[in-house]
C-alpha cells in the first residue's frame, strides 16, 4: 500500500552496487554474533556470581549478584534489536528474556507453592520469567536490602526464591545458547539472502528495527505513562516501566536509542556498511522532508535529548512531571513513522509484524 508521502513506493532499484553481503557480513561477523556472546558472557558471570550467593547468601555476594544481574540486563540491550530474525525469533527470545512489566503475584504464587523448577519456568508465560522477574527478585523500592536478603534467607520460602531466580537464569542461559547455536547455520543464509521479500535479510532487519522503536515507544515510555496505543489516559502506571525497583529505565531507554544509532551505522566490533548507509544513498526523502538517512539519525538524537529531559528516574518522572514523558512519547512516535513507514517504504519491504496500537 503507498502511503501519501514523498517517497517512491517501489522498490530501490541498481543497488547491487553498494555491497549488500557486505553489509550483512559486517551486521553477522561484528555486530550480531559479538552481541550475543558479550550477553552469554554475562549471563554466565550472572551463574557464577548466583552460585556463590547460593552457597553464602550474606549481604556481600547479594550485592555482587546485583551488579552481575544488571550488566547482563545492560547486555542484552544489544541483541534486542534483532528480535525479528529467524534465530531470535524461533527461541523467543524477547519472550525468554525481556517481557515487562512482570506479574509480581504469579511469581509470588509459584514460589509459594515450590513451582521452582526450570521446566515449570520454561512453561511460564513471557510476563512470568526473564530479565524483568529476575529484577523483581533482586531489588525493590519498597524493602530494604536488608529485607531482600531475607527473602533468600529467613523468609519461609527462601529456597524457592532462591530456586525460582536460578531457574530463571537457566533459562535465559538456554535460551542465548540455542540463538547462538542456530546463527552459526544461519549466517550462510542470512548474508547470501538478498532480496527483498519476506525472507530476504534486509526485511528481517527492516523489522527488527521497526519492532524495537515500536516497543520503544510502547513499553518503555507509553504503557507507563498511562498511554493505550497512541491515546494518553489519566490511567498512570509507573511501576510498569522497565527495570522500575532498580531505577533503570532511563538507562536502559539510553541503551536501546544509543545502540539502535550504533546498528543503523553498521557500527560494532568494528566499523563497516550498515543499513543506514544503503538508505543514505538511494537519497529518499523522508515524511519530514529531510534525507531519510539523516532525518533518522537526527530523531534518534531528539529521543535522546528528550529522555535525559526526563530526569534519572522516569517513574517519579510519570507521577510529578508528566509533560516530560508526553514530550518523549510523541518524538518516540516521530521515530516510529521513520522506521516503519518511510524505510519499509523505501526499500521496498512489508512489515510482518502485527500490532494493536494504531501506528
Amino acid at each position: 500500500m503507498c502511503f501519501a508521502f514523498a517517497i517512491a513506493c517501489k522498490g530501490p532499484e541498481n543497488t547491487d552496487e553498494f555491497g549488500k553481503k557486505e553489509m550483512f557480513i559486517n551486521y553477522a561477523d561484528n555486530i550480531i554474533l559479538p552481541a550475543y556472546t558479550s550477553y552469554g558472557t554475562a549471563l554466565n558471570n550472572l551463574q557464577t556470581a548466583f552460585t556463590t550467593f547460593s552457597t553464602n547468601t550474606d549481604a556481600t555476594n547479594l550485592s555482587a549478584l546485583q551488579t552481575a544481574f544488571l550488566n547482563a540486563y545492560a547486555a542484552w540491550h544489544t541483541c534486542e534489536i534483532y528480535e525479528k530474525t529467524p534465530p531470535a525469533e524461533n527461541a523467543m527470545a524477547i519472550d525468554n528474556n525481556n517481557y515487562f512489566p512482570t506479574r509480581k503475584d504469579s511469581i509470588e504464587a509459584y514460589i509459594g507453592r515450590n513451582s521452582t523448577s526450570l521446566s515449570f519456568v520454561q512453561s511460564r508465560i513471557k510476563s512470568d520469567k526473564g530479565l524483568p522477574a529476575m529484577e523483581y527478585l533482586l531489588f525493590s523500592r519498597t524493602l530494604t536490602p536488608t529485607q531482600i536478603l531475607e527473602r533468600f534467607t529467613i523468609h519461609p520460602n527462601a529456597a524457592a526464591y532462591t530456586a525460582y531466580l536460578g531457574s530463571l537464569i537457566s533459562n535465559c542461559i538456554n535460551v542465548q545458547a540455542s540463538i547462538v547455536t542456530e546463527w552459526a547455520t544461519y549466517r550462510d543464509t542470512y548474508i547470501n539472502s538478498l532480496g527483498t521479500d519476506a525472507a530476504g535479510s534486509i526485511s528481517y532487519m527492516v523489522n527488527s528495527f521497526a519492532q524495537r522503536v515500536d516497543d520503544f515507544k510502547r513499553h518503555q515510555i507509553g504503557i507507563p505513562a498511562g498511554y493505550q496505543g497512541n491515546v494518553a489516559t489519566i490511567n498512570i502506571n509507573p511501576q510498569a516501566a522497565q527495570a522500575y525497583n532498580a531505577n533503570k529505565s532511563i538507562e536502559y531507554m539510553l541503551l536501546t536509542l544509543n545502540n539502535l544509532k550504533d546498528v543503523l551505522n553498521g557500527k560494532g566490533a568494528v566499523d563497516g556498511k550498515g543499513l543506514n548507509d544503503y538508505i543514505r544513498t538511494l537519497n529518499v526523502t523522508s515524511t519530514f522532508g529531510g534525507n531519510l538517512a539523516d532525518d533518522i539519525l537526527a530523531q534518534i538524537d531528539v529521543c535522546i535529548d528528550k529522555v535525559n529531559a526526563c530526569g534519572v528516574d522516569y517513574a517519579n518522572t510519570i507521577t510529578t512531571d508528566k509533560p516530560k514523558a508526553d514530550a518523549l512519547f510523541l518524538e518516540a512516535k516521530k521515530l516510529l513513522v521513520l522506521m516503519k513507514v518511510d524505510v519499509p517504504s523505501a526499500l521496498g519491504v512489508s512489515i510482518t509484524y502485527t500490532d494493536s496500537d494504531g501506528d
